[in-house]
């Protein structure tokens, strides 16, 4: 194998690929990046931690046809940091890899390719095209409140329901709940929802980041299927029930009142310094015409602040973990949002004043 590739149109493809190679896996060879050629003017670059598959079929000058694995971050940063604008990547004896541009040189210990696992084929997959702008949206207004722990399968991912007009996201850890509802004209349409892991959002996002044209968007075998351009990603669903999102989220809060986003963000993050940082735990307090939000921690002291509120209503005091709101606040672009609150062990909910579709719940704590 031999061939030379612009630094940026690899760095591309290995940006990607860098992000999901499993370097904790018992399978060494899923650190590596697979690099192909593919005729004479492209090469495959491809990862995969056989959940999650990054493809990119890059242009290149193919020299000598072959293939070859390579340390996924070690090649990257290498590539990143090497001189000029084309880098030139020769196998040599015992699947040493030699990379050049310039007068640098490198020489990095690789793996055969054919002891790489097959990667699966996203040609055949019916894709639909969306909006990409609106997919990453949707993805940054659910990852947050993504659980983390890998004993709840069911709840590492974001739920995705889509009918070919538009689309939904929900995402619990079961101590919070977000769900962003969007037009998605020309989406998939899908009889029931698809449970996308954390870590394959995560790519799809990073896939689209600064994508300004339309993405291709599907499921295929049990897979769902990401095309942008000439690169594509394969992420394997989570075989698992999502919680009925809808029972989740309180329609009989009685306690609402309308305030300052940024206001609200503000005072939450003054406060959250006096606070556990164990629990992150404040208390949300409202009465006629006033909201105070106040923390005490006795190794550290007491912080409290009152933000002016058009509330009438009776007066109630709740605990909750205060990064759950600020999380939530800060993924909305409403300048004023509406909170709903009800007894002091019933969850909160917030949702952009303008009447959006999106809401997000949290749940009460005892402080």
């Amino acid at each position: 194998m031999d061939f030379k590739i612009g630094k940026n149109e690899f760095l591309r493809g290995l940006y990607l690929a860098h992000g999901i190679a499993d370097r904790k896996s018992t399978l060494p060879i899923l650190a590596n990046v697979l690099l192909r050629t593919e005729g004479k003017d492209r090469v495959l670059c491809g990862a995969t931690d056989l959940n999650v598959t990054a493809l990119a079929s890059l242009s290149a000058n193919v020299e000598k046809e072959g293939g070859l694995t390579v340390a996924a971050r070690q090649l990257y940063e290498i590539v990143k940091g090497l001189p000029g604008d084309e880098v030139r990547v020769r196998r040599t004896e015992q699947n040493w890899a030699e990379i050049r541009a310039g007068k640098v040189e490198f020489k990095v210990v690789g793996m055969a390719d054919r002891d790489y696992p097959k990667l699966p084929s996203v040609k055949e997959a019916d894709t639909f095209k969306v909006d990409s702008a609106t997919l990453r949206d949707m993805i940054a207004k659910t990852i947050f409140s993504v659980s983390t722990d890998e004993t709840r399968q069911h709840l590492s991912g974001v739920l995705f329901e889509s009918d070919g007009v538009a689309a939904r996201m929900v995402s619990t850890d079961g101590h919070r709940l977000s769900k962003v509802g969007r037009p998605l004209p020309g989406g998939p349409k899908l009889a029931t929802g698809i449970l996308i892991p954390r870590k394959g959002i995560l790519e799809v996002r990073r896939a689209i980041e600064s994508r300004e044209a339309p993405c291709e968007i599907g499921v295929h075998q049990g897979n769902f299927i990401l095309k942008a351009d000439d690169v594509s990603l394969c992420v394997k669903l989570i075989e698992g029930q999502f919680p009925p999102y809808d029972q989740v989220i309180p329609k009989d809060n009685d306690r609402a009142f309308v305030v300052s986003r940024m206001a609200l963000l503000d005072a939450l993050k003054r406060v959250i310094i006096m606070s556990s940082d164990k629990t992150w735990g404040v208390r949300i307090g409202i009465e006629k015409g006033k909201l105070r939000v106040e923390s005490d921690n006795p190794d550290l002291g007491a912080a409290r602040e009152e933000i002016d509120v058009p509330y009438k209503g009776a007066p109630v005091q709740i605990g909750f973990n205060a990064r759950y709101f600020i999380e939530l606040l800060s993924e909305i672009e409403c300048p004023e949002v509406r909170v709903e609150l009800s007894g002091e062990l019933d969850p909160g909910v917030v949702r952009p004043a303008d009447g959006s579709d999106y809401v997000g719940v949290v749940m009460p704590m005892r402080l």
